[in-house]
């Protein structure tokens, strides 16, 4: 089932991607309070099984307008043809991109470290997705330091809105460099450090795109290619084993 997008919404972005990079905000007045991006961290003070928590962790996440300020069409349109390959989701939250790639991926590997988070995109990819997309989409528990990927298992990693949280990095990336085939990509997407409406993270966790850069390449990741104006908020990196 592919996933609605209001006529409003529609016009939001067929604007935007007309004007490339640009000074305007798609958002500044629908969004004044803005989320907490996904993270493959629980929310301090929060409860494993507590419902009314994972509740409240939902809402930040996945807000209404998130699909208008995250382009999810922009950022798997970047990824090319994906009927042939396995997509490992890292930082996958309530799975807001694996169950669109479910769609088109051959394969779709969801990880996340919150128990909670692989429960609730366990049960909701019943309602929202055909049964043949469901049979494409697995949910798997990573650790902090490891996603619990298979050498040769998944043709593409993504990375959205997890990397800052992420703790020593460029071992992080090491790990994803062994598990991928020869040819295999990363790709992150994680929020500028710029002035904007989104507040969380705040700016002096953020990352510059020059560092991120520069951790893919010291990870032994070549041919990376940064597009920082495809999204108003946010910049994508794709590197290549």
């Amino acid at each position: 089932m592919k996933i609605n997008i209001q006529l409003t919404q529609l016009l939001w972005v067929f604007s935007l991607l007309l004007l490339g990079c640009s000074n305007d905000d798609p958002i500044a007045e629908q969004n004044t309070k803005a989320p907490k991006p996904d993270t493959t961290a629980q929310e301090p003070g929060s409860v494993p099984g507590d419902s009314a928590s994972l509740q409240n962790l939902l809402k930040q996440y996945d807000p209404p307008g998130r699909d208008v300020w995250q382009k999810p069409e922009v950022v798997i349109g970047k990824l090319g043809d994906l009927s042939k390959k396995t997509v490992a989701d890292i930082g996958a939250g309530s799975g807001f991109f694996s169950r669109r790639l479910a769609q088109q991926a051959k394969r779709v590997i969801a990880v996340d470290i919150d128990p909670r988070f692989i429960h609730f995109m366990d049960s909701i990819k019943k309602v929202e997705l055909k049964p043949e997309y469901q049979q494409r989409f697995e949910t798997r528990l990573g650790m902090p330091s490891d996603p619990k990927l298979k050498p040769n298992e998944a043709d593409i990693v993504l990375v959205v809105n997890t990397y800052i949280y992420i703790q020593d990095r460029v071992a992080y990336l090491k790990n994803l460099l062994n598990v991928l085939p020869t040819g295999g990509q990363i790709v992150v997407v994680d929020f500028k450090k710029k002035r904007m409406p989104i507040k969380y993270p705040t700016a002096n966790v953020r990352m510059e795109l020059y560092e991120v850069e520069n951790e893919l390449e010291a990870a032994g990741f070549s041919k990376i290619q940064s597009d920082d104006c495809a999204l108003d908020y946010q910049y994508i990196v794709m590197a290549t084993k």
